[in-house]
């Protein structure tokens, strides 16, 4: 397991082998969003946008638009699988019910920091794939693998409500 500090003085654990997605919650917020303001995906996406674009410096105006470009690809590309993708139980009739699967999509950390095999990574934003660290500059393309974020996903899970008998799973 590595700990990657991020956004001040929040801590999240990784594992190698384990992409971290925005499914996996434990942002760093002062306190939970309240459910009707994250209860459909598009206002749960734009939240997280907005979360994460407000955890960069104040005149890191390139990131904060490589960080909305990052997050209109990954609705882009669940747009495109639509006919794919089923629609999540219990979202027939909610508009858009398919972007619940952007959850899945690897979660940004900002202002990351951390140490593997006596090596310090550090970066303004950096993502942890199945294959370990991604650090992504402002001045790039989104890198395609950021992309192939539905591929192994069964299910979406949303960021904020814990999975139906999680605790009966040890999760």
């Amino acid at each position: 397991m590595i700990t990657i500090t991020h956004a001040g003085r929040h801590r999240i654990d990784v594992m190698p082998g384990r992409a971290l997605r925005l499914s996996d919650g434990n942002f760093p917020l002062f306190k939970p969003p309240a459910p009707e303001s994250v209860g459909g995906p598009d206002e749960c996406l734009m939240f997280l946008r907005e979360l994460h674009t407000s955890l960069l410096d104040v005149f890191e105006i390139a990131m904060r638009r490589w960080l909305v470009a990052y997050f209109d690809a990954v609705i882009d590309r669940a747009d495109a699988m639509r006919d794919d993708l089923p629609v999540p139980g219990g979202m027939e009739d909610v508009a858009n019910g398919h972007h619940a699967w952007c959850y899945a999509a690897y979660r940004p950390l900002i202002r990351a920091r951390f140490e593997h095999e006596s090596q310090t990574v550090e970066a303004r934003a950096l993502f942890w794939l199945t294959d370990g660290p991604l650090v992504v500059q402002p001045d790039e393309d989104i890198d395609p693998r950021l992309l192939d974020y539905l591929t192994g996903v069964a299910a979406p899970h949303h960021p904020f409500v814990r999975r139906p008998l999680a605790g009966l799973l040890g999760q």
